[in-house]
């Protein structure tokens, strides 16, 4: 898919195919791109995919020496070992979702604190500001831990992670009208299922308006970021080597796994597509974090609506206000960016069939993708 042009140079014959000097990298920011091939030709590490390869030598190199496989079963070698270390990450993320905040819980009751917990439905009561800062510190212990597990092994540098460039502001424009027409679509998805008015009674039922500000500031502010760093920051560099699209839509993928309700994982999901796309087309970070964020912002917004009972506006008028507004950005983004708007690097040695298929088998993604479609599949059927 093509976004804007970088000028790329050829490989020296055309015999000669480096797989690492032949990738495209093309977002709007000069900054960005340089930064992605330097660390990806220069940096030793076994997670990042470089091989050469010549016909009139039927010869092949890793980066480091020549070697004896194939170049498409060199890149199932190195998607195998990223796959281990993203599953690594995701299982951790996965076991402090549902068991950090019950022990902490646990060990707080014991020690006699306002706070307790129902094991059936794994909800918490008692002091509000203990219930928040329990979910809060949870939340941070997944997100803290998956990142120091990532990097430890993957090693992105920061320009990689986090780049940001005034050059894209008709993506961050996109990505507040994308992030609009997800917030509708999850409204309407929570509208069918009938749960937005449980979920307003859930969240005003705390009568301390403080420690309900400071949870939905870190909602729409810190977990946007922290959530954006993870995915990505630091799984769609190391993914992007195989492919654009590939790297996109399995990081969007692993978002929508992530245990949650029906509507939140087709949102999350539709916010990786969106998120993916708009960080390799203008290489900032940045429009990651305001479309996250502007997505939070606006199905909290929709609480309040249901609890007012459709004083001002019903959840369907809501959804539809936010998918015309967020349509109208999307079309003048287009419009800006008309002939830009397809990804690069559309291919590499293996299918992507094969690639899911790579990604998904190894012995610690395998365990996390099977516990996250058994709730998805409880819940569809509850």
């Amino acid at each position: 898919m093509l976004i804007h042009s970088e000028t790329q140079q050829p490989t020296e014959s055309p015999h000669r195919i480096d797989v690492a000097e032949d990738f495209i990298y093309n977002s709007r920011n000069p900054k960005y791109n340089t930064a992605s091939r330097t660390w990806r030709k220069q940096t030793d590490s076994p997670y990042l995919y470089r091989c050469i390869v010549d016909s009139r030598e039927h010869a092949y190199t890793d980066g480091t020496g020549f070697a004896t496989l194939e170049p498409a079963a060199h890149e199932r070698k190195v998607l195998q070992r990223i796959s281990e270390v993203i599953g690594f990450a995701l299982l951790f993320f996965l076991l402090v979702q549902l068991g950090a905040g019950s022990l902490i819980v646990w060990v707080m009751h014991r020690l006699g604190m306002d706070i307790r917990l129902d094991f059936l439905t794994f909800s918490m009561s008692g002091s509000q500001w203990l219930v928040i800062a329990v979910r809060i510190f949870v939340m941070l212990l997944q997100y803290g831990g998956a990142l120091l597990i990532a990097n430890r092994y993957f090693r992105v540098p920061m320009r990689v992670q986090m780049p940001v460039t005034a050059k894209a502001f008709p993506e961050a424009m996109g990505a507040m009208g994308w992030a609009m027409c997800s917030a509708g679509v999850f409204c309407v998805l929570e509208y069918i299922g009938g749960d937005g008015a449980e979920s307003a009674q859930q969240l005003f039922s705390y009568k301390n308006t403080t420690a309900l500000t400071v949870y939905g500031l870190f909602h729409i502010l810190i977990l946007p970021f922290l959530h954006e760093l993870l995915m990505r920051g630091t799984l769609l560099p190391v993914l992007r080597q195989f492919g654009d699209g590939f790297a996109v839509c399995a990081v969007a993928g692993m978002s929508a796994l992530f245990p949650n309700s029906v509507p939140a994982r087709v949102g999350m999901c539709l916010i990786g597509l969106g998120a993916g796309y708009f960080l390799l087309g203008g290489g900032s970070f940045f429009n990651c974090v305001l479309m996250h964020a502007i997505y939070h912002a606006l199905i909290h917004a929709r609480l309040v609506l249901a609890y007012h009972d459709g004083a001002f506006a019903t959840p369907l008028q809501y959804a539809l206000i936010l998918g015309a507004v967020g349509a109208v950005a999307m079309i003048t983004y287009c419009i800006t960016r008309r002939g830009h708007l397809r990804l690069e690097n559309r291919t590499t040695q293996l299918p992507n069939r094969r690639k899911i298929m790579v990604l998904s088998e190894s012995v610690t993604m395998l365990p996390w993708i099977a516990f996250s479609l058994l709730t998805a599949v409880v819940q569809l059927l509850l």
